[in-house]
């Protein structure tokens, strides 16, 4: 059976029935999950997002049919070790905009999982076993205090998109920086000091408001790069390598202000829209 009672002002869970395959009580008030939710072991979807969850109890283990969990837009400050058991998860964990501050070691066992939300926290690193998670296709961390991230994160293979803006990273992990599946790239306002020229399939690459001082001449590694956003970096001059990069529509310069405007700049101009 299905149950949806989102957005009704609720300020408890609603009566809940005997076998139950999908529950949304999306943007409401609720402050308290019952335990009886976590009897309900029939479940395939859950969404108790946009409430005033603080606690999620270690109960979340029973529910090992769950295909998609949000817990999203909540007041939560520790995700349970036995979230692990929530192996048929296979589609979307959304642990987004809670007050997260660590992540359990057992996120690693959701081996069938593509795609994880767990940007605005307070997250200050990540488990290593995060790069176990071998089908997941979108990662989502901004708007955390990340100063690092693991090694790890080079071994999610079929990793097409990240976002890691708004954090306080310098680096990307060696495996990171050269991944070679990577789609999309977001490192806006960090303090990465260098550009990562590994990535020769990223089509998208956003560096505004970071600390890179050069442009490396081998960028013309990133053959695949459609929109490259450079703003707010304080380098002062660019490689004529850009040319050779031919899939380039849109580069964005604004900011920059120590930048020497190459004259051959007009030239690149003629395939790809310059923004200066």
């Amino acid at each position: 059976m299905k149950l949806v009672q989102n957005e009704k002002g609720l300020v408890e869970f609603p009566v809940l029935p005997q076998v139950l395959t999908e529950l949304s009580v999306f943007n409401n008030q609720i402050t308290v999950v019952p335990e009886e939710l976590w009897e309900k072991t029939m479940l395939e979807v859950l969404n108790i997002s946009a409430n005033r969850i603080e606690e999620i109890s270690s109960g979340i283990g029973r529910l090992t049919r769950l295909t998609m969990l949000d817990l999203g837009h909540n007041q939560i400050r520790r995700i349970p070790e036995e979230i692990g058991a929530l192996k048929s998860l296979d589609s979307y964990l959304y642990l987004h905009n809670n007050r997260l501050a660590t992540i359990p070691a057992s996120i690693g066992q959701l081996s069938k999982l593509k795609y994880l939300n767990l940007s605005m926290n307070q997250l200050g690193e990540l488990p290593d076993s995060i790069g176990n998670l071998d089908q997941l296709i979108e990662l989502k961390l901004e708007d955390n205090q990340l100063e690092s991230l693991p090694d790890s994160l080079g071994q999610l293979s079929r990793l097409r998109e990240l976002q890691l803006q708004n954090n306080q990273l310098q680096s990307l992990p060696v495996g990171l920086a050269i991944h070679p599946g990577l789609r999309y790239l977001n490192l806006e306002s960090n303090s990465i000091k260098e550009l990562p020229a590994g990535l020769t399939q990223v089509r998208e690459l956003k560096l505004r408001n970071n600390q890179i001082q050069e442009i490396p001449t081998n960028i013309a590694n990133l053959q695949a790069l459609r929109r490259l956003d450079l703003r707010g970096n304080p380098f002062n001059s660019l490689p004529q390598e850009l040319r050779e990069l031919q899939e380039l529509e849109r580069l964005d310069l604004r900011w920059c202000e120590n930048l020497e405007v190459p004259g051959w700049l007009d030239q690149l101009g003629e395939n790809c829209i310059v923004y200066l």
